[in-house]
């Protein structure tokens, strides 16, 4: 399949004007953020202008001879996160408000949920993962992370911040785990951090991110698939995917930048394996192969509707294949290596 370049400047379909501020304090705001780890840019910057996208440029390269397939499983409705263990995979379904566990035939093992507030219960469940044999659920209408054991029994749940007041429109989109705390993220325009939550203690963390987390070897890992830009015009805030990228980390409760990427991949999810940064690319409608410096690698795969979705999701089994969740699609694909 060639490469289609999904590239400009893409704009969230959110605009936030800071009602009250005078167009002075929004101007300061982002004038102060130049000494932010990630700053917020002027509308007329180049680096938001899409002039420096690597898609425009990119010349696919095919090394590991990988194979794309639809996974279809009949009773999952709207899969919205995904996250593979030895054994099985473990979906969040949205529609059918249901935690499946299914073994890597497709066949379902397992599944619990239903629709509600109590324990156990979900309304639209999506990203899950798993840390020291428990497994995290997003259970975004609830506003809260569930707590299930490997059988899927209900453990204990987190609340997360109300933003009800301050960010109606935010919703958590991203979660990971590590040893000590969780740690989630969605798109804002008010109030764009990580937030990480040990022993039900919130600490927010970071200014202007939107994009993606990963927890490898028990650290935590980020990228960035927007900035927010200022425009003087309207003295409003918006975010922008045709941008400068960067692979983070989290140092004593702050942002650290490990490298920069290719500039507007618009990665919104990824993986760190010892093969380098594997990333799911909206901009290029692909899965992409980075070096752990940041570079470009390979191309794994090219997925049609993927340019489409907002939030994503990858994960990976212990025979490197990769399982990736469509939400907006309601599509889960599979990609492995070819036998040679």
């Amino acid at each position: 399949m060639g490469k289609r370049i999904i590239c400009g400047c893409v704009v969230l379909g959110i605009v936030a004007c800071l009602i009250g501020c005078q167009k002075s304090d929004n101007y300061e705001l982002m004038k102060e953020s130049k000494q932010q780890v990630l700053p917020i840019y002027e509308k007329k910057d180049a680096e938001v202008q899409g002039e420096k996208c690597a898609l425009e440029t990119l010349q696919d390269v095919y090394k590991s001879d990988y194979i794309l397939e639809e996974w279809k499983i009949e009773k999952i409705g709207e899969p919205g996160g995904i996250f593979c263990n030895d054994e099985a995979v473990l979906i969040s379904d949205k529609k059918k408000v249901c935690i499946f566990e299914v073994d890597y035939a497709g066949n379902i093992l397992k599944e619990v949920g239903g629709t509600g507030s109590g324990e156990g219960e979900f309304i639209s469940p999506s990203a899950i993962t798993m840390c020291n044999e428990k497994i995290y659920v997003l259970d975004q209408g609830n506003n809260r992370i569930q707590v299930l054991d490997k059988e899927l029994d209900y453990i204990e749940e987190i609340k997360l911040k109300n933003t009800q007041s301050t960010d109606p429109n935010y919703i958590p989109e991203v979660l990971s785990v590590n040893q000590e705390s969780i740690y989630v993220t969605g798109v804002s325009l008010e109030n764009p951090v990580v937030d990480k939550y040990t022993d039900g203690k919130l600490k927010e963390i970071g200014s202007n991110f939107i994009g993606s987390i990963y927890s490898c070897n028990n650290q935590i890992y980020l990228i960035n698939s927007m900035v927010r830009y200022y425009d003087e015009a309207n003295d409003s805030f918006g975010a922008l995917t045709s941008c400068p990228e960067w692979l983070m980390t989290i140092k004593d409760n702050k942002l650290k930048k490990l490298c920069e990427l290719p500039n507007g991949l618009n990665i919104s999810s990824f993986l760190l394996t010892d093969r380098g940064i594997i990333c799911v690319s909206c901009a290029g409608a692909a899965v992409y192969r980075l070096s752990e410096n940041g570079k470009y690698e390979e191309t794994i795969t090219y997925i049609d509707g993927l340019e489409d979705e907002e939030i994503p999701q990858i994960s990976i089994n212990e025979k490197e294949e990769y399982f990736i969740v469509m939400p907006n699609a309601r599509k889960i694909f599979k990609c492995f290596k070819g036998e040679n």
